[in-house]
């Protein structure tokens, strides 16, 4: 039995287009792109090259934790480096489970208050009247478009009431719904010009559309004023770095190939049955906070590995070439613009990682195998032979609940030698590295294997660093002057204890330039 359903990729797109009026004949009279944003045009930052820094978190939309909230403690985490930051990337699953509205005020707007205009008062703000005080940038993730099995929606709000007075199964994060196939989040953080009247249309577009982009009519964001996103993939440009912002759960749908089905089967049948014994055993000890933890964290990878699974049984699965032809033009675009130093891609699944239930699913395969279609391409276009030049400069992604830095080899496609950063462990649940350890390989067509990434840090559950604790995370990005474009990483990393908590300072991490790579042997041992 699914606890979560998860829309198929043509429901997901057509709930989308719906909400934001997606080329609505008042949108294309002005010659609006709906896909880009520029933050408080009165800045004047579009062209300038000026250093400048920016903040990371991922998969953090969690109200579990009765006596500790690792999303408020990471949050808190950020706040020096707040006020000076460009903007905040979030990489998805910014509310669990489902991504409902109810759980919007514990799980997101109490943890990240200091980041909403009137968040003192974070008790009154719904997720609806959502307004930033600064630059917070989001991806949909898996969670964010997931809603609950019908008959686990109606068990979870008929015993909400008391769940909560016995605190009991009240760190399920559920209610009675989910997030009506993205709609809550939707709803929180981007412009959902269906609930605008006809009548009033034309003057909404006059009024938050305003800025110009090359040519191109788009959305002000306005920090203080109005703060949406025209869609659910987008752009913006910050000193001459452009940050192409996806949509990767419309990008999933498994690469053909030759699956065993009958295998796949088997797999579901187990994945059902270890289901029941973790539900079991959750009714079991239910008063044990820690055992309750883990047990939820294992419920949860469950879930992800069935719909992965059933994913790869479906016949027919819908491709978003739309967005992906988007991301296409836009780097072309990119790369001939004499003002752009460099180019950013965030979302949600990780191409490349090395956390246990994550590095083999069907899902990071296929967004692995799309990006790199789409990077070939433009580098086609670009009339590009050597794979020394990286089409994008840094990949960062979530899904995977951990910290990790990884760097690409020659994989004999246009992600070759690029920076790949997966942040997800901001607080929901951390798991381990893979027991196969730090470096990535594919079969070459002849049998042989060869070395495509290599992780060169992984922070998660059972961090070495912390004797084998609980590591939660964010990131500060700091992009120098100039070009060309260096990029530091800093680690802000939190250690939970039984006494409470212990913050890890590492070192900054200098990811190598385009003039710094070294062809390497691809072939693995």
């Amino acid at each position: 039995m699914n606890l979560a359903s998860d829309p198929p990729i043509e429901r997901k797109i057509m709930r989308m287009e719906h909400r934001v009026r997606w080329q609505h004949p008042a949108i294309r009279e002005r010659g609006i792109d709906q896909t880009r944003l520029v933050i408080d045009p009165s800045g004047g930052h579009r062209t300038k090259h000026d250093a400048f820094h920016f903040l990371v978190l991922g998969d953090s939309g969690t109200g579990r934790h009765r006596r500790h909230s690792p999303p408020r403690h990471i949050a808190e985490r950020l706040l020096p480096h707040k006020n000076k930051a460009a903007f905040l990337l979030h990489t998805g699953d910014v509310v669990y489970l489902v991504g409902a509205a109810a759980q919007y005020r514990n799980n997101f707007i109490r943890p990240y208050r200091e980041w909403l205009c009137g968040g003192e008062n974070w008790e009154s703000i719904t997720p609806q009247n959502l307004l930033f005080n600064q630059p917070f940038l989001p991806v949909l993730g898996n969670h964010d478009y997931y809603d609950l099995a019908p008959i686990i929606s109606a068990l979870a709000g008929l015993t909400l009431p008391l769940r909560r007075y016995l605190q009991w199964f009240h760190d399920v994060d559920t209610g009675w719904r989910g997030s009506d196939q993205g709609g809550c989040f939707a709803h929180a953080f981007m412009d959902v010009l269906s609930d605008v009247p006809s009548s009033r249309l034309a003057d909404h577009l006059d009024r938050h559309y305003t800025a110009e982009w090359d040519g191109h009519r788009c959305l002000s964001y306005q920090p203080g004023h109005h703060t949406s996103l025209p869609n659910r993939y987008y752009r913006f440009r910050h000193a001459g770095v452009d940050v192409f912002a996806l949509d990767s759960n419309t990008l999933i749908a498994p690469v053909s190939g030759q699956d065993d089905r009958v295998r796949l089967r088997q797999q579901l049948k187990s994945l059902e049955d270890e289901q029941a014994h973790c539900l079991k055993a959750l009714s079991l000890k239910a008063s044990d906070e820690n055992q309750r933890d883990g047990l939820m964290d294992d419920l949860e990878t469950l879930q992800e590995e069935r719909l992965d699974l059933q994913r790869r049984l479906q016949h027919h699965t819908a491709v978003d070439g739309e967005q992906l032809k988007w991301l296409y033009e836009g780097l072309i675009e990119s790369h001939r613009d004499p003002d752009a130093r460099g180019r950013i891609l965030t979302l949600h699944h990780p191409p490349y990682v090395t956390e246990r239930t994550k590095w083999a699913q069907a899902d990071t395969l296929a967004i692995r195998n799309r990006l790199r279609n789409v990077l070939d391409d433009v580098n086609t276009a670009l009339g590009r032979h050597s794979r020394n030049h990286r089409t994008v400069d840094l990949v960062l992604s979530g899904h995977a609940h951990c910290l990790e830095v990884l760097r690409t080899h020659d994989t004999g496609h246009g992600d070759s030698f690029t920076n790949w950063v997966v942040c997800g462990g901001s607080g929901y649940s951390l798991r381990d590295q893979r027991g196969q350890g730090p470096d990535l390989t594919e079969a070459r067509d002849n049998g042989e294997q060869r070395l495509v990434a290599s992780s060169d840090l992984y922070v998660g559950r059972n961090w070495a660093d912390c004797d084998g604790g609980k590591a939660y995370s964010a990131l500060r990005v700091d992009i120098s002057e100039g070009c060309p474009l260096r990029i530091q990483l800093t680690p802000l990393i939190s250690n939970r204890e039984e006494n409470g908590w212990n913050e890890v300072t590492m070192d900054p991490i200098e990811l190598l330039q385009t003039d710094q790579l070294k062809p390497m042997s691809s072939t693995a041992e």
